[in-house]
């Protein structure tokens, strides 16, 4: 088996930055205490796990950056977690989209598409 080519990595690495990212958002709302008090809240395995993929995310978005236009990937990758953890509320979490961030959210898609398309 062939290994695969840069341009396939590189997408690879947004892919799993962007996954990473939006899943530890996810965590985060499902572990996070509505306080500060008590600090035993926060010790919370969901939180752990988001730190770690947060620091997961860092690494391989500081990979991608060295590799890929800034211009052309941050705002993709920025565009594709929003979409993402908006879905992920929707199925996950029981959060429900009116028109208006449906519509949003069709603007961030076409708007990624743009992106992806001058991409090549």
């Amino acid at each position: 088996m062939k290994p695969p080519t840069p341009v396939v990595a590189n997408w690879a690495l947004v892919v799993a930055a962007v996954l990473c990212n939006a899943l530890a958002q996810l965590l985060i709302k499902r572990g996070a205490p509505a306080g500060l008090l008590p600090l035993a809240h926060w010790l919370d395995l969901r939180l752990a796990a988001a730190l770690l993929l947060y620091g997961i995310s860092f690494l391989l978005t500081a990979l991608v950056y060295a590799r890929l236009p800034l211009s052309l990937i941050s705002p993709l990758m920025a565009g594709a977690i929003f979409v993402l953890v908006s879905l992920g509320a929707v199925c996950l979490l029981g959060e429900s989209l009116g028109p208006t961030r449906l519509a949003g959210a069709a603007l961030v898609l076409a708007g990624i598409a743009l992106l992806a398309r001058d991409a090549g």
